[in-house]
């Protein structure tokens, strides 16, 4: 049952999240070439542009938002694992216990996150300073993401509570998932033999 939920939601996350991930970098692409030339004209030209410094700025936080489900769904946030791997190799029950844990308390910042950054979006009526657009555009993105993550949030929560009850596999393919931005081939080789192992533990502990 668990498993046909995880799956279900997977069919719908890992496309969604990828898509996102291609969106971010082309504005991450168009972010740097305003940058540049923001550079150019400021410091080559002489004549500042008045709307790079905004524009630029609104990228990036649509950029980071875009971002947040990808690296929610392949476990991408900046964090120090060498106690983590070495718990989830030892005792991987106990690692998904407090993965599941983790995940539930995301879930309630975000609730939270959605609450303020709605609030938020509420005051955007406001234009902004050199760009004609009002700061509705900016303001959105933040509930809007962060509702999006939470159905990555549930999806990482099902897996958890596989986990706990014995079930080590990789329904969502996270690992090759992010194996295909890290190294290609190589990289997806690599994590499938991460994926067989906590099964094999299993089977032997059983």
């Amino acid at each position: 049952m668990l498993r046909a939920i995880e799956k279900a939601l997977n069919t719908v996350t890992t496309p969604v999240s990828r898509l996102l991930r291609h969106v971010a970098g082309i504005l991450l692409l168009v972010m740097t070439v305003i940058v540049v030339a923001q550079v150019l004209f400021r410091y080559v030209f002489n004549v500042p542009l008045s709307w790079t410094d905004e524009s630029s700025r609104f990228l990036m936080i649509y950029m980071t938002y875009l971002c947040l489900p990808f690296v929610y769904l392949t476990d991408k946030n900046i964090a120090m694992t060498f106690l983590t791997e070495i718990l989830e190799k030892k005792a991987p029950r106990i690692f998904a216990a407090f993965a599941l844990v983790a995940h539930i308390a995301a879930i309630l910042v975000f609730l939270v996150w959605i609450k303020f950054g709605w609030n938020f979006f509420n005051t955007g009526s406001v234009m902004a300073d050199s760009l004609p657009i009002p700061m509705y555009f900016v303001y959105i993105i933040p509930p809007v993401m962060m509702t999006v993550t939470i159905v990555y949030a549930v999806q990482k929560s099902i897996a958890s509570i596989r986990g706990i009850l014995g079930d080590f596999e990789d329904v969502s393919q996270t690992a090759k998932t992010a194996g295909l931005y890290e190294g290609g081939q190589q990289a997806v080789e690599s994590t499938e033999e991460q994926e067989e192992s906590p099964l094999v533990e299993s089977k032997t502990a059983a």
